[in-house]
């Protein structure tokens, strides 16, 4: 019974930290490659963006360690699909190259919280500062992807994308 008590508190601060139940949100666990049906907002043509790409990191609790309450997660990338749009007469295969490599940079972020929790043998009572970890995490990707949108023209630079990827395969971001 604490187990699940514990499981499920924990699941509830995380989920709230993370801003990732509301709406139509998919993770990286169900779905790994975007496509433009999974961009549902409509484009908001006052924005000058070719695409809007809402992220976030979702943490769930694995387990919980009977004996200490060691907390045990897995995160990995959402997507909030129904804040997420793109120009129709910007869909190109190069864009959508760019918008799954921003899905892949925010997945990178995820794995590394979830090291990050899961190394450090937190107890799973611990939900601010779990909360916290996740945040921290949270405003890492969202820098990288600021870098990663200037250093791509928002899209147009084919060299800086693949240079990009390179990072995220040798794991170097």
């Amino acid at each position: 019974m604490k187990k699940s008590f514990f499981l499920i508190v924990l699941f509830m601060a995380a989920i709230c930290t993370a801003g990732a139940v509301e709406g139509d949100t998919i993770t990286y666990l169900s779905k790994s490659q975007l496509e433009w049906s999974d961009f549902r907002m409509n484009p908001d043509i006052s924005d000058s963006s070719k695409l809007t790409l809402n992220l976030t990191i979702v943490t769930i609790t694995k387990d919980v360690g009977l004996w200490f309450g060691t907390i045990t997660v897995e995160s990995v990338a959402g997507i909030r699909r129904d804040s997420s749009w793109v120009k129709p007469e910007f869909m190109s295969e190069q864009l959508l190259k760019y918008a799954q490599i921003k899905y892949d940079i925010a997945h990178f972020y995820a794995k590394e919280c979830e090291k990050e929790i899961n190394e450090r043998k937190i107890n799973a009572g611990s939900t601010r500062k779990i909360g916290k970890i996740i945040q921290s995490y949270i405003d890492k990707m969202n820098t990288q992807l600021v870098n990663f949108r200037i250093e791509t023209a928002e899209g147009d630079n084919s060299e800086a994308i693949d240079l990009w990827r390179a990072k995220l395969t040798n794991g170097s971001m």
